[in-house]
């Protein structure tokens, strides 16, 4: 099963820098462009990329990632992302990248962006961070599928019970939240897809997560449960089943019924049980209350 830990030190050795370890200088391309491989530099610079998106699509797709520079995470940067599909030629595309300064995980050198990815298949991503002590780059290889196992905007998801207070179950817990139990556990998910408001639900293991991110995302959404109480329905799945958690690496029902093969994930689902948008991995409060907002929860 495909994990990402993208906050320990073992973090995604740039790939594009291991293309570029005879090469200091850039070299322009007979375009007079600079190639892929060197904009992302060598590994001599020090700047590492760790995938906090747990699925790319083709199209225009949300790319999170985490930066580490030479002294640990790098937080505050102007970074700018760069992909093409061959290292030798210059990026497709350009995109500035935005901080998650309200992920839970502030300082942590987490960002976002919109890349466009015109087809599925490997693409080659070199990032330069601008920061007051200088610029850092370096790139790494991402995969972009076709199409997802898991329901996407414009379909229908599974209609499936999940734990709650009043029937757990068998869930164990039902929320791994500490020190507080989260207390979006009082709907199943076959029944809020029917009763007439939209539904925002996490599947994730806040004390069992195989990164830093679970236990951030249920704050985030339990916060909005908290603020938004009454205008929508806010469901948390525990992403494991039995009280082994990822000891036993077995999804809990629902979960694999999303065919899931990572967590977390956040869905925001409309009055019929339509995704209107899904996020994986890091996600910061404002990117949720905007996509609220797209379903007319304020």
């Amino acid at each position: 099963m495909h994990r990402r830990d993208l906050l320990r030190a073992a973090l995604v050795v740039p790939l594009l820098a291991a293309c570029n370890t005879k090469s200091k200088a850039a070299r322009p391309t007979p375009t007079g462009l600079v190639a892929l491989e060197d904009i992302g530099g060598s590994a001599a610079v020090g700047l590492q990329i760790g995938d906090a998106e747990a699925e790319l699509l083709q199209g225009t797709s949300r790319y999170a990632f985490g930066l580490v520079g030479p002294d640990g995470p790098l937080a505050g940067a102007r970074a700018t992302v760069h992909v093409g599909t061959d290292p030798a030629k210059p990026p497709t595309a350009s995109v500035a990248a935005t901080e998650l300064t309200d992920s839970g995980l502030t300082g942590r050198g987490l960002y976002v962006s919109t890349v466009p990815f015109p087809t599925a298949g490997q693409y080659f991503v070199a990032i330069v961070a601008e920061t007051d002590k200088g610029a850092f780059k370096g790139g790494t290889q991402v995969s972009v599928l076709k199409t997802s196992k898991s329901p996407v905007p414009g379909q229908r998801v599974p209609v499936v019970k999940t734990p709650t207070t009043a029937a757990p179950m068998g869930a164990d817990p039902l929320c791994s939240r500490r020190p507080k139990v989260c207390d979006m556990h009082r709907i199943s998910l076959d029944a809020a897809v029917k009763n007439g408001l939209p539904t925002v639900v996490v599947f994730a293991a806040p004390a069992f997560c195989q990164t830093e991110l679970c236990g951030p995302d249920v704050e985030i959404v339990q916060a909005l449960a908290t603020t938004h109480a009454g205008k929508a329905n806010f469901i948390h799945v525990e992403a494991y089943r039995g009280a082994t958690h990822p000891g036993n690496g077995v999804m809990a029902p629902a979960l694999a019924a999303f065919k899931f093969e990572s967590e977390p994930w956040l869905y925001l689902l409309d009055k019929s049980g339509v995704v209107s948008d899904r996020i994986s991995g890091a996600f910061a409060a404002s990117e949720v209350v905007s996509r609220l907002a797209k379903l007319g929860v304020s």
